[in-house]
């Protein structure tokens, strides 16, 4: 019976695997521009990782600080799993002067999936700001519309959320977080095939930022139905 079970949730697992999800290259672009200069720098992350068929799951994290410009990319971790769903943390320190941050995610070529219809989508991003300096204050400008610090897309260019505000901090250090929807998950109408998630602002010199988010879209209740039925259908073929 046990032996019986883990193949009917192997077989779900295969059936609901989306086409990107197998042995492939993860890769992460944070670009770093300093505003008295005009100097950027980019730094391309990565390695070899593959999907669990089972949880499918796939983390990759920098081991050690990541130096750029004359600040650092002090921690990173990118979550991917078959949901299929994108999560980002990361860990920033400005240089000498304000900087600008673009954290994108990863190359979609991962984040790609068979085409769901009418899914159920959920996105959350959270920043947290750290006062560093001698000379009080702190302060992280978003860069997307509304002055939001991280956008949620879709099949490459749709928006479907632009979250958190920048803020400013006269000392200490400061977390404001924001979801969509506020509860549950929201449908996107149409074809969805791929998603990716970006941070985008400028932080001020010498001070720290990091955060998280996570964008998930689900198949419709129909769907999934659909390919249990087909599972089972199998499952009693091969009986």
């Amino acid at each position: 019976m046990r032996k019986f079970f883990k193949y009917i949730l192997f077989l779900a697992a295969v059936l609901i695997l989306p086409v990107g999800a197998k042995a492939c290259p993860v890769s992460v672009t944070i670009t770093a521009t300093n505003e008295e200069t005009g100097q950027s720098q980019v730094v391309t992350l990565g390695g070899e990782t593959s999907l669990d068929i089972i949880t499918g799951n796939s983390v990759w994290a920098i081991g050690s600080e990541v130096p750029i410009l004359d600040g650092a990319i002090e921690s990173f971790k990118l979550t991917v799993n078959v949901d299929p769903e994108v999560g980002i943390e990361f860990g920033v320190r400005a240089g000498g002067s304000a900087t600008t941050f673009k954290i994108l995610s990863t190359d979609t070529e991962i984040v790609s999936f068979d085409p769901l219809v009418n899914p159920t989508a959920y996105a959350s991003a959270g920043i947290t700001l750290t006062d560093r300096t001698p000379t009080a204050g702190a302060a992280i400008t978003g860069l997307f519309d509304g002055g939001k610090t991280h956008q949620a897309r879709y099949n490459g260019s749709t928006v479907f959320a632009n979250l958190v505000d920048g803020f400013s901090i006269s000392s200490g250090t400061l977390t404001a977080s924001e979801d969509k929807p506020l509860s549950g998950s929201q449908i996107i109408s149409g074809t969805v095939t791929s998603i990716e998630s970006e941070f985008r602002f400028t932080l001020s010199a010498r001070d720290s930022a990091s955060g998280t988010s996570t964008f998930e879209v689900v198949p419709e209740p129909a769907t999934i139905a659909l390919l249990g039925l087909g599972a089972l259908s199998l499952i009693r073929r091969k009986k």
